[in-house]
């Protein structure tokens, strides 16, 4: 599968065919373990890591060839550095492509200089990456006081299945194919944790199978 065949833009789900949203961060279990004193329930991330694991373990096996898409906005100066946080949890990355797009998110350009800088990491196996480390730094994305933490946007796409996953942060993850029936057993499996916001659209999508 080529990565030019599904668009890597945000909201992933419904810039794509076909798709299922997850939620990732239990809605039964608050965020806060003390909001006064701003203490962050470790439950509520213990739980979220958990499902987001479970899901990227049911969509990618060892023997999967895996790349991974990171992107960052750039007004020009920016760049991705080869030693930033999500690169150091790759074990001897074989091939790094940087690339400059214009074509995503292209109606919130202002000037000629902004564009999104990718880095895409191609021939990799589930062995080859710290998955851990990169979800839990996703699933941060949007509390500065957890660590760790990282900016931009990941990835990870699954050449041998024909499918993209995309954690977005700790309220959810996108799980997007050319096919319907590529994801039938991932919907099957982890139906419980579909996000109920989108639930009717999804279960129409898989009903048709």
């Amino acid at each position: 599968m080529s990565q030019d065949n599904i668009k890597l833009e945000r909201p992933l789900f419904y810039n794509n065919p076909f798709g299922l949203r997850f939620e990732i961060g239990p809605a039964d279990i608050g965020i806060w373990a003390n909001q006064e004193e701003r203490q962050l329930n470790e439950e509520y991330f213990n739980i979220a890591l958990e499902r987001a694991r479970g899901i990227f373990n049911a969509a990618f096996t060892p023997s999967d060839n895996i790349s991974i898409a990171y992107q960052i906005f750039s007004d020009g100066r920016r760049k991705i550095k080869k030693n930033c946080y999500l690169l150091r949890q790759i074990r001897k990355p074989k091939e790094i492509l940087f690339s400059k797009h214009r074509e995503i998110y292209s109606e919130n350009f202002n000037y000629k200089c902004e564009y999104w800088h990718r880095a895409t990491i191609h021939r990799l196996t589930t062995e080859d990456i710290n998955i851990n480390k990169i979800l839990l730094a996703l699933i941060n994305i949007d509390f500065k006081s957890r660590k760790p933490s990282m900016l931009g946007e990941c990835y990870f796409i699954n050449h041998t299945k024909g499918l993209v996953l995309y954690l977005y942060d700790d309220r959810g993850m996108d799980v997007v194919a050319l096919k319907r029936e590529t994801l039938l057993s991932l919907y099957k499996s982890h139906n419980e944790w579909i996000l109920n916001y989108d639930r009717e659209k999804i279960n129409q999508m898989f009903s048709k199978i």
